[in-house]
């Protein structure tokens, strides 16, 4: 082709591109607009359900039941748009709520971060680099779920591998905020329950189970000496 025709089809193709794109958009914005107007619409007796209820002598306006004491209004619907675990939003509950016990209990035992507990830690060397090693799995797999979910930020800073890219100052000397400073074993714990209460993920079994049941059944435990 020569350079006008290149260019010319170049311009179609954007052309067909973004009608493309105003017709998907639209299409959406339809299907919401239908479907709230179909929410907020009054079920009748054009509806099976509400049909044998009048059959049964259920009057509009009045409860259920016997007495008419029950619900009168139907059972709402809950509408989930994206791709995030069921069990997410429980897991989010319990990690903030273990990370608040942690902070409490540090602050009650009079805890620093300091030289002695840098040399304690140096102390518990075996530990710790298992420990790490775990961690780092599971940061892994942390993050590959979470973006096959569509999710592209972690919960938590330490839920995914620290990203080599982002390098700090050693010369800058910040002030270290005891609420975000976690050890590692304690990192470790909360991505583990993430893990198990988002996806039934068990990082030591290597195993997505069906269901919490399932994981609480089959699962030795959520530590690795359970294991």
């Amino acid at each position: 082709m020569t350079h006008n025709q290149q260019r010319l089809h170049q311009q179609m193709k954007k052309k067909i591109k973004t009608e493309l794109l105003d017709k998907s958009k639209s299409i959406k914005i339809l299907e919401q607009k239908n479907r709230q107007d179909g929410l907020e619409k009054a079920i009748d007796s054009s509806n099976k359900g509400f049909s044998l209820l009048e059959k049964m002598g259920y009057k509009p306006g009045l409860g259920i039941g016997k007495n008419g004491s029950g619900r009168i209004d139907p059972v709402g619907i809950v509408l989930k748009n994206d791709r995030k675990g069921l069990g997410r939003d429980a897991a989010i509950k319990e990690i903030r709520e273990m990370k608040k016990a942690m902070i409490q209990k540090r602050l009650l035992c009079g805890l620093s971060v300091n030289v002695t507990e840098y040399r304690e830690r140096k102390a518990q060397l075996l530990t710790e680099k298992q420990d790490q090693s775990d961690l780092y799995r599971c940061q892994r797999i942390c993050r590959q779920m979470d973006l096959e979910k569509d999710i592209q930020e972690p919960l938590e800073k330490f839920l995914w591998p620290e990203d080599p890219n982002d390098k700090q100052n050693d010369e800058i000397v910040e002030e270290i905020d005891i609420e975000d400073k976690m050890s590692v074993s304690e990192q470790l714990e909360i991505v583990n329950v993430y893990l198990r209460k988002t996806y039934n993920y068990c990082v030591y079994c290597g195993t997505v189970y069906n269901n919490d049941d399932d994981l609480t059944n089959e699962c030795p435990g959520p530590k690795r000496q359970d294991h």
